[in-house]
């Protein structure tokens, strides 16, 4: 094996009750009162911002989303790690694969300004080769670009690498580079997507 790249949220690192929480103080200021539902809104999260701010607001004129997103961001980015912690068995997997010299990097559609900061503050993931966030590329997954930034500054082989990801557009990004992929079944994955597609 030459290398792992894996997704963020849904994959290592659950942070659903952080952006959740930041999801009710949105809804809060702008005078709906939301539950934390964290199993409901779970599933969004794999989709964005926009996704979460739709699920509360609906759909609204273009700028009024685009203003909402922005504050939802400023809000998520004051409690990015409060309560964001490693999924259970993922400190191993990044023990063996230290341990075994394996390269091992994180690709996201999540902004990089939020990615980074994340993966910084996470003791666990300090020997991240490399770290692709969303705004470094022109396009996000699904398409591939991402992922092949990411192959492209770790030196890793696509072929005799790995992709795993919660969502089936990691699948199909994953596989649009070239790479093996896997569903992290563990993370916001809907119960209606197929893995294996």
């Amino acid at each position: 094996m030459s290398g792992v790249l894996f997704d963020l949220d849904g994959t290592l690192v659950d942070t659903s009750i952080d952006m959740v929480l930041a999801l009710q103080s949105l809804a809060k200021e702008n005078g709906i009162e939301i539950e934390a539902d964290f199993v409901k809104y779970r599933e969004l999260i794999t989709y964005g911002s926009r996704a979460l701010v739709t699920s509360i607001f609906g759909e609204i004129d273009k700028n009024e989303l685009s203003r909402l997103q922005k504050r939802y961001l400023e809000i998520y980015e004051n409690c990015l790690t409060q309560n964001t912690i490693l999924f259970d068995g993922m400190k191993e997997v990044i023990q063996y694969l230290d341990s075994n010299q394996i390269s091992w990097g994180i690709v996201t559609n999540k902004p990089v300004f939020l990615a980074q900061p994340l993966v910084e503050n996470m003791p666990e993931l300090q020997n991240c080769k490399v770290l692709v966030g969303g705004g470094m590329t022109e396009h996000a997954k699904p398409h591939p670009q991402s992922i092949l930034l990411a192959i492209e500054k770790s030196q890793i082989k696509p072929e005799y690498s790995w992709y795993i990801g919660d969502a089936l557009t990691d699948i199909q990004a994953g596989r649009s580079a070239g790479m093996k992929s896997a569903g992290a079944l563990w993370g916001y994955i809907a119960e209606t997507d197929n893995p294996n597609l």
